[in-house]
């Protein structure tokens, strides 16, 4: 059963630098996510908004011998858009921003999608972490087709068998829940800066 990995990179820049390229502890920050993945993937797609985000993670893309999907669209759209031109059945979804993510968690993700059609964080008020989730392809295609929508809040109301999966209950894999942290600036990122740096004196 192969399996995608699709990483969003379409965010506002932090200081001018594209938001997964900024750098922590001189690394771009989309390398941490990309490092987070499960060894399972069969394959990486870096999707990126503009023909300049094609250029400018070329390189990324390069080291980790990823495809690089152009896309203006939300997740719905960058799925419904890549999942034809992919032979994988699981897809994962990931931010470029999310450096604390950690591999236990995304093979969680991924293992899921062996029994259900969707696997998707949700909170206690409903809110779901469309960008921390996985789907299968033919569930989500019929989906997409069901609901005439590239919206990936519309689309997953008509996946069958998808499992909404309480983010508490996730703190089995983090308990101060970082894998859910995304920087969105200098200071996001010189916490996330922090925490990788206590993760390391813990091994």
């Amino acid at each position: 059963m192969a399996s995608t990995a699709i990483i969003i990179t379409g965010f506002k820049e932090i200081g001018g630098v594209r938001r997964g390229l900024y750098r922590l502890f001189d690394r771009p920050m989309i390398e941490y996510v990309l490092d987070a993945l499960p060894d399972e993937v069969d394959e990486l797609v870096l999707s990126v908004p503009d023909e300049a985000g094609r250029v400018d993670y070329s390189e990324t893309a390069e080291k980790y011998v990823a495809n690089i999907h152009l896309s203006s669209s939300d997740i719905g759209g960058v799925l419904k858009s890549y999942m034809p031109l992919s032979k994988s059945d699981r897809f994962l979804v990931f931010p470029c921003d999310a450096p604390l993510l950690t591999r236990e968690f995304t093979t969680f993700i991924l293992e899921t999608l062996r029994k259900f059609s969707a696997a998707i964080p949700r909170d206690a008020d409903g809110r779901a972490e469309y960008l921390f989730s996985g789907y299968r392809k033919g569930p989500f295609l019929e989906a997409c087709d069901a609901s005439g929508s590239e919206e990936i809040a519309h689309i997953v109301k008509h996946v069958k068998n998808a499992l909404y999966i309480y983010i508490e209950a996730l703190r089995v894999f983090d308990t101060k829940m970082n894998i859910f942290f995304r920087v969105t600036n200098s200071t996001d990122a010189r916490r996330a800066e922090r925490i990788i740096s206590n993760r390391l004196k813990d091994i």
